[in-house]
């Protein structure tokens, strides 16, 4: 095995590792919802077993080792890319639901507030109506 086919084996072993991390650690800071960070979780163990069995042996055949670097980090950028996504998405899910919540307690309320409005309303008028047929 050479030493291309290595270096493939540890970046993706490693990749796979340090996605992991931040699957969890983005669950425990709640930056990333749990429906992300189970993706994103699946995927990090996928790719320490993919790199843990897959054997390139003839890789430097077919790729020099700098299209090799700029593959890997073109792939790097790009999970990157992904990760800052599903952390915006997250974001705003979660903002989202907020927004959601204090919505309704504004409906809740206002509800509340026009039935008042309406019982002052009726006592008000009822009390006009009584008055002025005294006065009469």
């Amino acid at each position: 095995m050479n030493t291309m086919s290595i270096v493939l084996k540890v970046v993706v072993i490693v990749a796979g590792g340090f996605l992991l991390g931040d699957a969890v650690f983005s669950l425990a800071k709640r930056k990333m919802t749990e429906s992300f960070c189970l993706m994103w979780g699946l995927i990090s163990v996928f790719m320490i077993i993919g790199g843990s069995i897959i054997r390139p042996s003839q890789l430097s055949k077919f790729i020099s080792p700098i299209s090799f670097a700029l593959i890997l980090m073109i792939i790097f950028i790009l999970v990157y890319i992904a990760l800052f996504f599903s952390r915006a998405i997250s974001d705003l899910m979660r903002k989202n639901n907020e927004l959601a919540i204090q919505v309704s307690l504004l409906i809740h309320e206002n509800e509340e507030m026009r039935k008042e409005l309406d019982g002052l309303l009726e006592t008000k008028n009822r009390n006009d109506g009584s008055g002025s047929k005294e006065g009469k």
